[in-house]
């Protein structure tokens, strides 16, 4: 879900820039992104490499600095360790995509990305077989390792195909098509068609799911009237959606698997039900508190930064206007 969603959004935002400015500004993409996503995860990791420090969690250095440097999806973690950070794989692949997706939109355009990008998304899922049939994640072992269901070169294809239906709903004609075809009850098909891949594990599942996602999310966004997309837009769960980067950032703190050693160190907030209700209050305290009032102050200087670029890049014509020579 998480990567579908980022795939649809981040590519939709992209090419709504494109379509109101005539361009991409990488600057102002990446101004917005930092402010966005490193406070939450820093402060989380800030925290928990305290508590590591002071004997309360198992933490590793490397896997904390793994996590830093968004590399935690290519480190191997001993079975005792590594929980706390254990979900910055995921975002580990997000910082990628953002390195990656906005320079090959810029160069590809959005006419070409949308014929290659279904391609490259099955190579990912082919390269995701022959790795684990051939290799078993361990190409070249210390350099490129790690959980091959974590890594980003064998799930890129979750983002690219959210990539993909966004580069599609772009064009008004495929718009509406893809809105025709993704009534209620196909959406409602394809959710069950979801629960199966995730539950039966067929062959072929992750690159099934990967392309189930964001056609789900198409589904409801495309057809708002249907009983599922009215129910995502009552007021509480939207606002489950405004916090659901927090939620991810600190729910690992606290929803502890069954697999890491007990007593648990803080006990029951890392228990059932309480841990759920103090996953909410941290969650709603970073976003109100730090990511809120982060992300505005991102928009802010992506706003300056842009403004600046374009007087920047207007002044010659402005100067050839008055006749003055141009330095």
């Amino acid at each position: 879900m998480f990567f579908g969603i980022s795939g649809l959004l981040i590519c939709g935002r992209l090419l709504d820039e494109n379509e109101r400015t005539g361009g991409l500004s990488l600057g102002s993409f990446y101004i917005r992104r930092v402010f966005r996503i490193l406070p939450p995860a820093f402060a989380y990791l800030a925290i928990v490499g305290t508590l590591a420090m002071a004997g309360v969690l198992a933490v590793t250095p490397r896997e904390w600095l793994s996590s830093v440097f968004f590399s935690r999806n290519y480190i191997v973690m001993p079975p005792d360790v590594g929980w706390y950070t254990g979900h910055f794989w995921s975002l580990a692949v997000e910082e990628h995509f953002y390195l990656i997706w906005p320079t090959a939109l810029l160069m590809l355009g959005s006419s070409r990305a949308r014929r290659y990008v279904p391609g490259i998304a099955i190579a990912v899922a082919i390269w995701r077989i022959v790795d684990f049939h051939f290799f078993h994640g361990q190409i070249w072992p210390g350099v490129l390792s790690g959980n091959i269901y974590q890594r980003t070169d064998t799930r890129f294809d979750g983002l690219l195909w959210g990539c993909w239906i966004a580069l599609i709903v772009s064009v008004p004609a495929y718009k509406a098509t893809l809105a025709a075809r993704l009534s209620g009850t196909v959406t409602a098909g394809l959710v069950v068609a979801l629960i199966a891949c995730i539950a039966l594990g067929p062959p072929l599942h992750m690159a099934w799911e990967a392309f189930l996602v964001p056609l789900i999310l198409a589904g409801t966004v495309l057809n708002p009237a249907t009983l599922f997309s009215r129910f995502l837009e009552l007021s509480p769960m939207r606002w489950v959606g405004r916090i659901s980067y927090s939620l991810y950032i600190w729910q690992q703190l606290f929803l502890v698997s069954v697999k890491v050693p007990r007593p648990l160190p803080f006990s029951r907030v890392q228990e059932w039900p309480l841990n759920i209700v103090v996953v909410f209050v941290c969650a709603s305290a970073s976003y109100y508190l730090l990511e809120r009032p982060l992300v505005a102050l991102g928009h802010s200087l992506a706003a300056r930064f842009e403004a600046r670029r374009n007087h920047i890049v207007a002044a010659p014509e402005r100067l050839a206007h008055t006749g003055r020579p141009q330095a």
